[in-house]
């Protein structure tokens, strides 16, 4: 297994490196937009949990509160991000993102779907199926043990 972990290490470190190089003339709106992956990660989970609250959001993102607060600081700063109170509850303050976050969102979105697909091209097509598959897997399972 040493050997398969640092063949497989080796791999993805050389994947990154490569998908860096081709995605600088793929990610015009990340550059345009100005976010860090914490700003994607947070839209991201806001498209997928709309109203969340911020402990929600801190949790999701691993880090503490305070530190979810400001990212959330900077995207409503920015207008991506609505903070509203609850009619149920009108102490807690749930997040959601605006017409603007979400048209952001998308181009973000849009950017890293042609950034798989460089990675699916780089496949023979009788292998693109598995490929999917085990990083589907990869990705659940990795998931799984971080919610533990």
């Amino acid at each position: 297994m040493e050997e398969q972990t640092e063949s497989l290490h080796k791999a993805v470190t050389a994947l990154m490196r490569a998908l860096k190089i081709a995605e600088k003339n793929v990610q015009v709106a990340h550059r345009e937009l100005n976010f860090v992956a914490a700003d994607i990660a947070t839209l991201r989970y806001l498209t997928d949990h709309p109203d969340c609250m911020l402990s929600d959001l801190a949790s999701h993102l691993g880090v503490v509160p305070t530190t979810a607060s400001s990212v959330i600081d900077r995207l409503a700063e920015r207008g991506f991000v609505s903070r509203e109170r609850p009619e149920t509850n009108r102490r807690s303050v749930a997040l959601r993102m605006t017409p603007e976050g979400q048209d952001a969102f998308a181009l973000i979105n849009a950017e890293e779907r042609q950034t798989m697909k460089i990675m699916l091209d780089a496949l023979p097509e009788a292998d693109r199926e598995q490929f999917v598959r085990s990083m589907t897997h990869i990705a659940e399972s990795v998931s799984s043990r971080d919610e533990e």
